[in-house]
């Protein structure tokens, strides 16, 4: 190639290049001027109250945080301009005492988090997050969580210290103040359990526990792992990290401890989707197995162990694929009906429920117990055949709203508690709706009552999420504290209100009909709903050992319309999920 050849091809490139690089640069200038106009109106209302008392001011301080994010939300502003419009929707709820401002104000701290989780002002934002609870919304136990989650994960942060001050100060009675790393404390208490165990069970002539049986469920962004043990077997893990040089992904060990793998397990199971490469078994010593799991791609991993049978349960999560995203947004603009030109309000409030990853399409129905779990019986009517028949005319009313249905089960059968949750995460469910029936050994207690994961606050809540969960109250209060650890990246403040909306539309459209019951909502730690990515509720219907009660969930008019109820919820939800957005 000659000379002019070469300049001539050089400026081809060059002249298709500068455009981009201009783009680029320009868009960056964009956002840090906006962001800069939007930090001085910030600080100008901070000092002057005679301004910061009205709500336009806050809300065009929030339009130049917002402004500047959307022109480069991959820019170095992008984390401050999400920063900056938590900070925002903060101040305001302080001035206007209005519990939505403090909700706004929760999901940018969030997203900040979530999109920037390496950014020095990542542990202010969760700091702030835990005073909005802790003070404004009144939720000490999701504040103590938001501290923890600092000292665990921004420990080498300037946060630190001041969370660890609020936890002191914290007098909570329900949560176990937990000073230690939190697996650190769970692998204890399996440790425990386990020297006890040891020494009076006799699982096999060797005295060693069993490892059965290795189930897993995959996708992009979530896989769980179920170790299935013949016996209660302690267990270490640790995280090996990817070596480019040697060729090797992230290798979660898990460690089972007097533990043989028995031959009818595979040595190596490959997996052909998702983010779970394969998963290796072998005997690491004479009375030690091993479980290894090769993973593309990690952003962080939870395990905890279920009883009766006993089970380990891993959780692993990805960092949530841009692609995916993108992907998602697609989909739901597919199904959104065509929007009027002018209409600008409307399609600026579908784009940030895209971009905040709160729309509601498709909605997982969970029919409690199945198969050889009957659940609640009395005088041979079974709580699993009420539980199914209400969730098909639950999920045929959502269908006809628009709303994508999918069911954990559609026949009589039996499903593990922790496969329920792997289903609904696996299918990337938007909420996750667990239908069951309660029972009670003092025949005149009825009604409907709204439950969702949290730590146990009465004794009520207690015994009923030691009979959902097949074990004893005394193991119930054990789990409160591997809860702590689990409930860090769960959606309880988003569950927490869904229960509410259940519960209130429920109440107020059956009362028309039928004298209801409001037994109100409440928490507690249920293994179905451990490990939900979405918002995700457990409906105590009625109480089969309540004459009254029991006729009513044996008719059709009835379930239809409690049906009816926690579908007008659903809609509900899902409006004031864009409400929020709107404004």
């Amino acid at each position: 190639m000659g000379f002019k050849n070469r300049l001539f091809l050089y400026f081809l490139v060059l002249a298709a290049f500068v455009p981009v690089m201009f783009m680029s640069t320009n868009a960056l200038a964009g956002a840090k001027s906006d962001f800069e106009k939007g930090w001085k109106e910030f600080h100008y209302l901070k000092k002057t109250p005679s301004k910061a008392k009205y709500r336009s001011y806050w809300m065009r301080t929030k339009r130049f945080f917002l402004d500047a994010y959307r022109k480069n939300p991959n820019g170095p502003y992008a984390p401050k301009s999400l920063y900056y419009l938590g900070r925002t929707y903060h101040s305001l709820g302080k001035c206007s005492n209005l519990k939505k401002d403090f909700k706004k104000a929760l999901q940018y701290y969030d997203k900040m988090i979530q999109n920037f989780s390496s950014h020095s002002w990542a542990d202010d934002a969760k700091l702030y997050e835990a005073k909005i609870r802790l003070n404004h919304l009144y939720n000490k136990d999701q504040a103590y969580l938001d501290l923890l989650s600092i000292i665990h994960n921004y420990s080498e942060g300037d946060k630190k210290e001041e969370a660890q001050k609020l936890l002191k100060s914290l007098d909570n009675g329900i949560v176990k103040k937990i000073k230690t790393d939190n697996r650190k404390k769970i692998q204890q208490i399996a440790k425990t359990e386990t020297d006890t165990s040891t020494k009076s069970s006799q699982s096999s002539l060797t005295g060693l526990h069993k490892l059965e049986r290795i189930r897993h469920w995959n996708s992009n962004e979530y896989t769980r792992v179920v170790l299935d043990l013949s016996s209660k077997s302690g267990y270490n893990d640790f995280l090996l990290k990817p070596n480019s040089e040697q060729g090797t992904p992230y290798r979660l060990v898990v460690d089972l401890k007097e533990t043989m793998v028995i031959p009818d397990v595979s040595e190596t199971l490959k997996i052909r989707d998702g983010i779970l490469e394969q998963i290796r078994s072998g005997q690491n010593r004479k009375n030690k197995a091993r479980v290894v799991l090769e993973i593309q791609d990690l952003e962080d991993y939870r395990i905890f162990t279920l009883p009766d049978p006993y089970r380990i349960v891993v959780d692993i999560y990805a960092p949530e694929q841009k692609e995916s995203i993108q992907e998602r947004q697609k989909q739901a603009r597919k199904k959104q009906k065509p929007i009027e030109v002018g209409d600008k309000r409307k399609k600026h409030s579908d784009s940030l429920v895209e971009q905040l990853g709160l729309n509601i399409e498709k909605v997982m129905i969970d029919p409690g117990h199945g198969g050889d779990d009957p659940g609640a019986v009395h005088n041979n009517i079974y709580e699993k055949d009420i539980n199914l028949r209400l969730a098909k005319i639950l999920g045929k009313i959502l269908q006809d709203k628009g709303f994508e249905v999918a069911y954990t089960r559609k026949t009589d059968k039996s499903i593990p508690l922790e496969e329920r949750t792997a289903i609904a995460n696996s299918a990337r469910a938007d909420l996750f709706l667990s239908l069951h029936v309660n029972a009670h050994k003092v025949r005149r207690v009825r009604g409907f009552e709204v439950y969702y994961l949290n730590l146990a606050k009465d004794e009520e809540s207690v015994r009923v999420a030691a009979r959902e969960n097949s074990v004893s109250t005394k193991k119930i209060s054990d789990l409160q504290v591997i809860l702590t650890d689990l409930m860090l990246n769960s959606k309880i403040e988003e569950s927490s209100n869904l229960a509410e909306t259940v519960q209130k539309k429920v109440i107020n459209y059956g009362d028309q009909f039928y004298d209801l019951e409001n037994r109100g909502v409440r928490s507690a730690p249920f293994y179905v709903l451990m490990g939900a990515k979405m918002p995700s509720i457990l409906v105590e219907a009625g109480y089969v050992t309540n004459p009254r009660d029991r006729d009513n969930l044996q008719s059709y008019k009835y379930l239809k319309r409690l049906a009816w109820g926690i579908s007008k919820a659903v809609t509900a939800y899902k409006k004031d999920i864009q409400n929020y957005a709107s404004k």
